[in-house]
């Protein structure tokens, strides 16, 4: 019974992790596909140029070792409480950078992105992160 217990957040931190693990790794072993994703997932051109080839590693790192964490978290709620909380602040800086963005961002730069897409990608992020706090506060 007791593997049971904070079932709903482990899964939550699952797919959180499978999901950056993935992005991770295609960013730093697949970063022709990551026009594609790009396209399909974040509705954004990206050019692949030398710059934004070369700043890819990185990025993708950063992401990798996120759901390495989460994941982390995933296999033992109680004792990595607080990474989880770390991951809660990353979605609340994800919701306001992606709010920031659209704000200031040049118009060229944001016209081709779908205003409906960008909210529903907000909702989506936020929930995650609330879903996640609110857990989290129940995990003793």
């Amino acid at each position: 019974m007791a593997s049971n217990k904070h079932q709903s957040l482990k899964i939550l931190l699952w797919i959180v992790a499978v999901y950056h693990i993935g992005l991770g790794l295609l960013g730093i072993f697949a970063k022709d596909f990551a026009v594609t994703l790009a396209k399909n997932f974040f509705n954004f051109n990206l050019t692949l140029t030398d710059q934004t080839y070369w700043i890819i590693n990185p990025l993708a790192a950063y992401i990798l070792i996120f759901g390495v964490f989460m994941a982390l978290a995933a296999k033992d709620p109680v004792k990595y409480k607080n990474v989880i909380y770390v991951g809660v602040v990353l979605f609340a800086i994800r919701v306001l950078q992606r709010v920031v963005f659209f704000v200031t961002a040049p118009e060229g730069l944001v016209s081709n992105i779908d205003p409906i897409r960008n909210i529903i990608m907000l909702v989506v992020v936020a929930i995650i992160g609330i879903a996640m706090f609110v857990m989290a506060k129940k995990v003793k």
